[in-house]
């Protein structure tokens, strides 16, 4: 039997030789051939030329069945182990590959050969059952089973595997040569061949024996996973007892095994026993049981025995079997085990022993030991523990409840995993030591995932200056029936800020605000094209809370997606299996394996070039690089110097995240030479004590950080073009003006603020009163003071703050007002914003009247006045005073009425108003013209950009043709979701209106609603 190992440079030979016009001539010959063979005329036919032709076609070099005698006498042949290698240094010091993992058959060399006697017949029975039916009367194959897959891969050229019988298997995986048992993802002439050549082979193999020589070869030979050739290794390895000892419920479950191995009770417990399930109910429709058996079959209690890792000469064992398992999705179990394979891979044994040994160190040091935190030969080879910051004095010697702790760190440019952490201690059963909590721990992330919020909102037109709200908000009642109320972790709110400062500080209030914005499917959506596999139990599952951690995700995910920002938008990595493939989700994998040979040297695989896709812009990514690294911004809830700054200033963008009760502590942060996540907690998911990632997951990645970066030059990220940097109000975001201080931000085109600064607000005050000023206060007495006006959801903010405020009131010791003795302006109102032609209403009541005048000045100080209506003899009550036209006026006005007795005495008053005859802008940021949203989404949210040089009264949303607003916002952003009713096209369009009334409606913007597989 051929043992060449070289699959995948056979797959590449054998595509060149067969084309397209082999595939099809080669499915007609099999068609005839088949249809020969099924109806057993095979060999009736030989006698015409065309049937002679196409037989001696397909068995001209068919294998030697006889082969199949030597079967038992083979059994204890030994197979060459497969060696995992990776980088490290020798004993000289010298950079070297080191042997992680010697893959080794444990019964290689001791396979017992057991006669069908032996074996129990429920075991037997179970695998008629399941495997074919038809076995003990067919002539080696079943016509039924293979007519169904003849439509498939004859017919529509589709898979060539399926309907293979009992005799079919045994032939398959003993006479037909390796490297031609894997199928490639495109069908190829051999493999029509082949599947003819196993019918004829089952055929005469079939005639030859009998069908329990067959079975005996059948269940000696089978792979059932775990290193377990045979069924007498399969029984040893998974239940500890010979094969003859098995119960009907295991005899049951080991059948079910070789159809999919990986599917075993101690792989994958959970679809081994829904298989076992499967396999009994098999056996009932075939009569080998009855229903009391099959029930006290499926509820009896299973003892598996535990997994045949070997324990010797492995490192980085978590890593060295997650390696494992990706050889044998790529290769087989088999091609592992026995064929010689040479696996080089990406790990740093150097960075990988010192992650390990600073975790152990501060785990060790947060579990209240004092002192070494490791013994001393550990001690003396773990550098990485001079830059472990020392412990709070309140936390030495305090036990904080935890015990384990995992760390992944990649090369973003490349994808390649350099360290991969599991647990504390792969061989420590009280920590659960075996299990990868890098890989397969499906944990809450706490403020971790935060950044793929912000990043979905600066991808729908926010900007890092945009101002949120921290404070103490009702989101409104989710499926709980408790109002949602956020909280920060110090339990405090922060008011105003700008989304950089709310993202820096990981404060809850302003994360959950901005997922409101955006929409959480959105965000779900971003997470899932940057990396994270999770979050996949529907959206409706997830809500609000989903932006503070509150869905599940896997560290390497993590450190996936986070590498993604790192490398300016681009995702790096090898194809991911097409079989775990989703629409909406990543398409690579971070990698492990470099390159793979054969016992020969033939390469059979090699990682030259990393694929590349882009995910996000450069521009996004650098904006989002610079607002998690931004170590100034984050010392308000760090404090400065803290855990998240690496020495000499070495720009580092980080996030840190903790759940609720400490479940978890996290860490996520790169520099663009490294991305490392670090997470600390329980396997078993209990609660640490008072124990957050800035204090437990920081300080490692800190360390690991430091020592793996020390003698690699610091660098930032590279400015893409596309980028406009402006000074801008702090805390609004807006264009500055004199009163405000100002910050320098990043911004996209078409984001920057086009409206002055808000907050920051002029008022001229009475010092002696202490009320706003008017035109009557004397000169002497007004200061001039600046306060900040908050939009009016952060008043309680400001009470409680004790925030200075402005007086409301207007100075009353010598104003007049708008009314006195008779003389009133009744309309406009004081501070009115008014446009176009304003009529002025009001009384002029005096005793003795002469006259009235009407005037207006500009501001509040009386210089350059001017007529509206000058020496009106009439007497008004509550009439028409004058008509002005405003129509070339913007600003701040005083309203100025004079009423003159005839012995030349007058009264007078004045009232201020606003003009506004500017219309405002009005755009819609999202959804863009013309785009398709799935239906599945819920709703589609509606993202307008609104400004007006004086004040925004509201934005009004409409769809299609209605004349009604199916919503209206007062408050930016103005933002507003509309449910998804079905299928089809829709039209929205807004219009904003100011506060003088002014009205600008946007453009139409026409979007698609379709179904996702439509």
């Amino acid at each position: 039997m051929p043992r060449t190992t070289r699959i995948l440079t056979w797959r590449q030979r054998r595509a060149r030789r067969t084309g397209h016009t082999g595939r099809v001539i080669l499915r007609i010959l099999a068609i005839i051939l088949l249809v020969l063979i099924l109806t057993g005329f095979a060999s009736s036919f030989v006698s015409v030329s065309a049937a002679a032709a196409i037989y001696s076609y397909f068995t001209s070099d068919l294998p030697d069945y006889t082969e199949l005698d030597r079967l038992g006498q083979d059994a204890q042949t030994t197979f060459e182990t497969t060696k995992i290698y990776a980088w490290g240094r020798g004993p000289d010091g010298q950079r070297q590959l080191v042997l992680i993992y010697e893959i080794i058959d444990p019964l290689g060399g001791d396979r017992q050969w057991i006669a069908l006697e032996q074996i129990p017949q429920d075991l037997v029975n179970a695998t008629v059952a399941i495997e074919d039916k038809t076995f003990w009367t067919n002539r080696g194959f079943d016509v039924q089973g293979i007519g169904r897959a003849f439509y498939e891969y004859v017919l529509q050229g589709g898979s060539v595997q399926g309907g293979s019988s009992i005799t079919q298997q045994v032939v398959k995986n003993n006479l037909i040569a390796e490297e031609r048992r894997v199928v490639g993802e495109e069908v190829t002439a051999d493999d029509y061949r082949r599947k003819v050549e196993e019918l004829l082979l089952a055929q005469r193999v079939s005639q030859s024996y009998t069908k329990e020589q067959i079975l005996t070869w059948y269940l000696n030979t089978n792979f059932y996973g775990n290193l377990a050739y045979g069924i007498e290794a399969a029984a040893r390895v998974y239940f500890n007892k010979p094969a003859a000892q098995l119960t009907l419920a295991e005899a049951a479950m080991l059948a079910a095994i070789p159809q999919s191995p990986a599917l075993n009770p101690i792989d994958n417990p959970t679809e081994a026993k829904f298989r076992q399930e499967l396999v009994l109910e098999a056996m009932l429709r075939e009569g080998y049981i009855n229903r009391d058996q099959l029930v006290a079959a499926k509820y009896t209690p299973l003892t598996v025995a535990p997994g045949i890792e070997e324990r010797f000469d492995i490192i980085a064992p978590h890593f060295a079997l997650y390696v494992r398992k990706e050889l044998e999705r790529r290769f087989g179990p088999e091609q592992v085990l026995r064929g010689g394979l040479q696996v080089y891979t990406s790990l740093d044994l150097e960075m990988q022993r010192q992650a390990e040994c600073v975790a152990r160190a501060q785990v060790t040091r947060l579990s209240g030991e004092v002192g070494a935190a490791l013994p001393a030969d550990e001690l003396a080879n773990c550098p990485a523990l001079d830059y472990l910051l020392p412990l709070p004095a309140g936390d030495v010697g305090l036990d904080h409840n935890v015990n384990n702790a995992a760390i992944v760190a990649l090369d973003p440019t490349t994808g390649e995993i350099k360290v991969m952490v599991g647990s504390l201690d792969y061989w420590d059963d009280s920590i659960n030591g075996p299990f990868n909590v890098a890989v397969d721990g499906l944990r809450q992330p706490g403020s971790s995932f935060k950044p793929f919020t912000y990043l979905t909102a600066l991808s729908q037109g926010y900007n890092a200056a945009t101002m949120v709200l921290d404070v103490e908000t009702d989101f409104g009642t989710p499926y709980n029936g408790i109002a949602y109320i956020p909280q920060n972790y110090d339990r405090q709110f922060h008011g105003p800020m700008r989304l950089r400062t709310a993202l820096a500080n990981s404060y809850n209030v302003p994360a959950v605000e901005v997922m409101s914005w955006v929409g959480v499917d959105n965000v779900i959506r971003t997470a899932h094209s940057m990396g994270l596999t999770s979050l996949d139990q529907g959206n409706n599952q997830y809500g609000l809370a989903l932006t503070l951690g509150g869905g599940e995700v896997r560290l390497l995910d993590m450190a996936y997606a986070f590498a993604v920002m790192d490398n300016m938008g681009a995702m790096v990595g090898q194809p991911r299996p097409e079989e775990l493939q989703r629409l909406g989700y990543r398409t690579l994998d971070p990698v492990a394996i470099l390159r793979v040979t054969d016992r020969d040297g033939e390469i059979l695989y090699e990682y030259s070039q990393p694929e590349r896709r882009e995910i996000l812009t450069p521009q996004l990514a650098f904006i989002m690089n610079d607002m998690l690294s931004d170590q100034n911004a984050r010392c308000p809830a760090f404090g400065c110097p803290n855990a998240l700054q690496l020495p000499d200033s070495r720009p580092a963008a980080v996030k840190t995240g903790t759940t609720n009760d400490y479940r978890d502590a996290w860490t996520v942060g790169y520099t663009p030479q490294l991305v490392t996540g670090v997470w600390l907690g329980n396997t078993d998911n209990t609660p640490m004590r008072n124990l957050p990632g800035s204090k437990g997951a920081a300080p490692i990645w800190r360390a690991f950080m430091s020592w793996a970066l020390q003698d690699v030059p610091a660098a930032g990220w590279p400015r893409p073009a596309g980028l406009n940097e402006l000074a801008v109000c702090d805390t609004s975001g807006l264009l500055p003006t004199d009163l405000c201080p100002t910050v320098s931000e990043y911004f996209i085109p078409g984001t920057e603020p086009t409206v002055y600064d808000n907050i920051y607000q002029e008022f001229r005050i009475n010092r002696e009163t202490g009320r706003l000023a008017t035109i009557y206060t004397p000169a002497n007495l007004i200061d001039t003071q600046v306060f900040k006006i908050y939009p009016e959801r952060a008043a309680d903010w400001v009470r409680e703050n004790d925030l200075p405020q402005p007086p409301t009131e207007y100075d009353t010791i010598t104003a007049s007002g708008a009314s006195r003795q008779g003389v009133t302006i009744t309309s406009p109102q004081p501070f009115d914003f008014v446009n176009g032609l304003v009529e002025v209403r009001g009384s002029t009541q005096l005793d003795d009247f002469a006259y009235y005048r009407l005037a207006y000045f500009q501001g509040l100080t009386p210089v350059d006045i001017r007529a509206i209506a000058d020496n009106v003899p009439d007497q008004k009550q509550d009439d028409v005073l004058g008509s002005w036209d405003v129509s070339n006026l913007n600003g701040l006005y005083t309203l100025l009425l004079t009423v003159v007795r005839s012995s030349g005495t007058f009264e007078e008053v004045s009232i201020p108003v606003t003009i506004d005859n500017t219309p405002p802008t009005v755009d819609i940021l999202f959804p863009l013209p013309n785009q398709s949203i799935f239906t599945d989404e819920d709703w589609v949210i509606i993202q307008a950009l609104a400004t007006d040089d004086i004040s925004i009264d509201r934005v009004e949303f409409y769809v299609d043709s209605a004349g009604v607003p199916f919503a209206i916002s007062t408050v930016p952003p103005f933002s507003e979701t509309w449910p998804i009713p079905g299928p089809g096209c829709h039209t929205f369009r807004v219009v904003a209106v100011d506060a003088a009334g002014n009205e600008t409606p946007s453009d139409a913007v026409r979007v698609c609603l379709v179904d996702r597989d439509s």
